[in-house]
């Protein structure tokens, strides 16, 4: 595995378990990491990509607000409870790869997640090839980082 890949997989994992404010939610997240990277390459990126965001919960906006400001902000938010948090906290493990390799600029990113998640959905489409190629190290890192640090159930 890349020494980049791991790195990177530390920093996002690090605002993620941060912006989870309970350990019930961690739980879920750890389920999330489990079993995402799996469904990723089982099903396809964006069939679980869809899967993810629609549970998310995004189509309210406080949450959309959420997830962006953890985007673009170097600090923690606090992402709130429950299976929508642990989904939302795994989309950003996503995003947050894409944004930081370059693969998405991370203001466009950021500015269609806000105006048109169609837009956001179409762009990824078109990069699933290079996305599925790139990001299975990455997800595996994240996978290990949370079977390691939060516990089970």
């Amino acid at each position: 595995m890349s020494y980049d890949d791991y790195e990177l997989a530390l920093k996002a994992f690090e605002k993620v378990i941060n912006s989870l404010p309970n350990e019930e939610t961690k739980k879920k997240f750890r389920s999330r990491a489990r079993d995402m990277v799996e469904e990723i390459y089982t099903s396809g990126f964006i069939p679980t990509f869809f899967y993810i965001v629609s549970k998310a919960g995004l189509e309210d906006n406080n949450k959309m607000d959420k997830l962006i400001m953890l985007l673009s902000s170097p600090t923690s938010v606090d992402l709130g409870r429950g299976d929508e948090a642990s989904y939302m906290a795994y989309l950003f493990i996503i995003l947050y790869y894409l944004s930081e390799r370059g693969i998405v600029d991370t203001k466009v990113l950021i500015d269609k997640l806000r105006c048109n998640r169609l837009e956001v959905i179409n762009m990824l489409y078109e990069l699933s090839p290079i996305i599925s190629a790139r990001i299975k190290r990455y997800l595996l890192a994240v996978k290990r980082l949370a079977e390691a640090m939060i516990e089970g159930r």
